[in-house]
């Protein structure tokens, strides 16, 4: 058992803020800590005209579903259904796609066995990251690291795909006899104490440099993992320094594609534990919080994330054409989309994904086969037949493209579900009627709402019907969605939030 030393009034008082801070940031149920369709990474094939999409795909309890039919899937690019030839999913541990993972162990003295205990939290942790090596084959990659005190970046296997190896590396891997092992040169107690204290944010941001450093060895690698097992404790005791720390090592990390895989686990200080959350949540990673007395479930909650990592759904997404309702991308021929991917789970919900700035190439005409069919039909009317082709393609792009409403103050003649008054900007004073189940709002044609603002994007955001409620969601604006005064990226709203985009405001109001 692990001994507490006295707590004062003001310590206790403190101590109470944190646990109740703790109590906010940390989730009560898995549906409120995280969604059931989560999109990793997109790519796109050109020769092939194929979209390849990672995507997490969760059963109530967190766990991967046992298989996904392309009938449960229903893909968007910019709101609209592009035409899609083919849809092949499997996992991607039978597809055999390589991953990286790094391994982070705590050594610190916290995590080693104490008097009257059986088993270290150490043990447990050595136990689940060996089971999760296990599950690792061909060509993916693996190193393990640890830390403890005065020690914040030790190499226990470097990167290899030798897994039976690595296994023996962390089987055999020895604690520390003592906090002072490997620091003799440290005087003074004072300085020994702050120097030796466990430090897990620089750990994290030394792992994520190794991982960077070792890039060579990973581009077979599309998906990249750093899994820590960690109470979170630092020298600096100050959470809201922390908290910057964190944000400036996210900062320059952000380009690598690294997701952290965090489990927190403490027998006693639980402050610490919200940055652990930020940083799996800020990589779109995954966060699990075990208590005390479920100690016992160290290993099963490591066999967790390693079914996450192998059971990822591949979905390979062919299309017959390019979609042409992408954001133009100045000096580049390359547009812009927003993907969404709605998928129905196999307890009756309906989950979307969401992966915004996809770059996909501009639609483009096969110009030498038209001139050649213009050549062999006109002849000398070349020119007119291109013309006839010109309008030919404007027209079907205005007619794939959504309806837009016209700005009206009287009711529509069939049903409207919601309505938006229009009460500041150009257009104020105007009402639009929600009648579709998806509601595109933006500056140019193609939108349901079409706003003539420079302030808006040209496509802004969505408005979708879910069961009788109405989801606002932005589209990777440039000057944001406010709600109520709030940025926001997705929201459901209440009767009379007001609603800007832009210099443009509404308010929102149900039938």
């Amino acid at each position: 058992m692990r001994l507490r030393a006295p707590v004062t009034k003001r310590a206790l008082s403190s101590l109470m803020l944190l646990v109740m801070l703790a109590s906010l940031l940390a989730p009560s149920t898995f549906a409120d800590a995280e969604k059931r369709v989560l999109i990793d990474i997109v790519g796109y094939e050109p020769s092939t005209k194929t979209l390849t999409i990672n995507a997490d795909i969760l059963d109530t309890s967190g766990e991967p579903m046992p298989k996904v039919e392309p009938s449960d899937l229903e893909i968007l690019l910019n709101g609209q259904v592009p035409e899609i030839t083919d849809i092949q999913i499997e996992t991607a541990e039978k597809a055999q796609e390589p991953v990286a993972v790094c391994i982070l162990l705590n050594a610190s003295s916290g995590y080693q066995q104490q008097a009257g205990e059986a088993h270290s939290t150490f043990d447990q942790e050595k136990e689940g990251a060996s089971r999760l090596i296990k599950t690792l084959s061909g060509n993916d990659k693996v190193a393990v690291l640890r830390y403890r005190e005065g020690q914040a970046h030790e190499v226990v296997y470097a990167w290899a795909s030798n897994f039976n190896q690595a296994k023996d590396e962390v089987d055999n891997n020895k604690a520390p006899q003592g906090p002072e092992e490997g620091n003799e040169q440290i005087q003074g107690a004072q300085a020994k104490q702050k120097t030796l204290a466990p430090e897990s944010l620089t750990a994290i941001d030394k792992a994520m440099n190794y991982m960077v450093e070792n890039a060579d060895k990973l581009s077979q690698a599309r998906r990249k993992y750093l899994i820590i097992m960690s109470d979170g404790k630092n020298r600096e005791t100050d959470v809201s320094k922390l908290q910057n720390k964190l944000k400036d090592m996210l900062e320059r990390y952000s380009d690598q594609s690294i997701r952290v895989y965090a489990i927190g686990f403490t027998a006693d200080d639980p402050k610490y534990l919200p940055l652990l959350q930020n940083v799996a949540n800020s990589t779109g990673g995954v966060y699990r919080r075990i208590e005390t007395d479920k100690f016992i479930n160290i290993p099963g909650v490591w066999d967790s994330l390693a079914r996450r990592i192998k059971k990822q759904f591949i979905i390979k997404v062919t299309l017959k054409d390019l979609p042409s309702n992408g954001d133009p991308i100045k000096g580049k021929d390359e547009m812009k989309y927003n993907l969404v991917m709605k998928t129905k789970l196999k307890d009756g919900a309906t989950e979307e994904g969401v992966y915004n700035d996809i770059r996909l190439p501009s639609p483009s005409i096969n110009w030498k086969n038209i001139l050649k069919w213009a050549g062999i039909v006109v002849g000398s009317l070349l020119g007119v037949g291109l013309l006839i082709v010109l309008i030919v393609f404007v027209v079907r792009r205005k007619g794939s493209a959504a309806p837009v409403q016209e700005a009206r103050n009287e009711k529509p003649e069939g049903p409207h579900r919601g309505r938006l008054m229009v009460i500041a900007g150009p257009m104020a004073g105007t009402e639009f009627y929600l009648v579709d189940d998806v509601t595109t709002i933006g500056r140019i044609k193609g939108n349901t709402v079409v706003i003539p603002d420079p302030s808006v994007s040209s496509r802004h955001a969505a408005l979708k019907i879910d069961q009788m409620r109405y989801e606002i969601a932005d589209l990777n604006s440039q000057n944001k969605v406010l709600v109520n005064g709030q940025q926001v990226h997705k929201v459901f709203l209440k009767d009379g939030d007001r609603v800007k985009l832009g210099d443009t405001e509404f308010q929102f109001w149900l039938k």
